[in-house]
């Protein structure tokens, strides 16, 4: 798998397990509960859904480059909304919390191996990705 599809796999899931904490932190059967005390928590997780489906489309290596800070950055803002305490959750969290808080980090190895090889995988005038 190429890195730019793991920088994408790893972003997905982790949008994939904060939407679930959003979900199951809202009590017993109570389902998606839009309060203001989650409705940040998911406008951010439909910010980083966005960033993820311009990610599928796009081509060019620049765009691609842009879209991989994109999605770090979106993946630390899901990180810092609950480091924060911005998004409230209760006990049903910590089922999910070495996924939010672990994801962001490996997000950041991915992006920054990403990046070192774009940019030192020079060939022949053109910017190629390195497997």
């Amino acid at each position: 798998m190429k890195i730019y599809g793991r920088v994408q796999l790893i972003a997905g899931i982790n949008l994939i397990a904060y939407l679930a904490a959003l979900y199951f932190s809202t009590g017993v059967h109570t389902g998606f509960k839009l309060d203001d005390n989650q409705l940040i928590g998911y406008m951010a997780c439909g910010i980083l859904l966005s960033l993820l489906g311009i990610s599928l489309a796009v081509k060019t290596m620049a765009k691609r480059k842009v879209l991989v800070l994109l999605l770090l950055i979106g993946c630390f803002t899901l990180l810092l909304l609950t480091m924060f305490n911005m998004v409230s959750f209760n006990e049903a969290f910590w089922y999910f919390l070495p996924f939010v808080y672990g994801l962001p980090f490996v997000e950041r190895g991915e992006a920054i191996e990403f990046l070192l090889s774009v940019t030192w995988g020079h060939t022949k005038g053109r910017y190629e990705e390195v497997e």
